[in-house]
C-alpha cells in the first residue's frame, strides 16, 4: 500500500470526473475546485459497469455525490454508499496533492 502519483494537478478539469489506473484498478477522480479532490471507485456498483468518472456531480441531502450516467444512482464522494440503496458501495480512496501532484493511496 502505497501513495500513487496520478498526474499533475493542473491537468485535472474542475467540476468534472477523470477515469485513472491505479495499482491495476480503474478509479474515479474528482477536482472540485474549492470543495476539494474525491476518489472511488470507477465501477458503478449496480450495473459493474466502469463509468463513475462520467457521471455528473450534484448535492443531496447536503452532500456531494455523483450520479451514475445508466440508472442515475447517487453515490456519496465521501463514502461511495449510494443514497437510493446503502447496499451499494463505491469504494472511497484517499487521495491528496503534493508539491502540484495528485496522489491516490492504493489499497492492496
Amino acid at each position: 500500500m502505497s501513495w500513487i502519483n496520478v498526474c499533475e494537478e493542473t491537468s485535472l478539469p474542475i467540476g468534472t470526473g477523470v477515469a485513472a489506473w491505479v495499482s491495476g484498478k480503474a478509479v474515479a477522480i474528482f477536482n472540485l475546485g474549492k470543495d476539494g479532490l474525491y476518489a472511488i471507485d470507477n465501477v458503478d456498483p449496480a450495473t459493474g459497469v466502469g463509468l463513475l468518472a462520467r457521471g455528473l456531480i450534484c448535492e443531496m441531502d447536503g452532500e456531494l455525490c455523483v450520479a451514475s450516467p445508466l440508472y442515475k444512482q447517487h453515490y456519496r464522494l465521501t463514502t461511495g454508499v449510494c443514497i437510493e440503496d446503502t447496499s451499494l458501495v463505491a469504494s472511497p480512496f484517499d487521495i491528496k496533492t503534493e508539491q502540484g501532484h495528485v496522489l491516490v493511496f492504493a489499497k492492496a
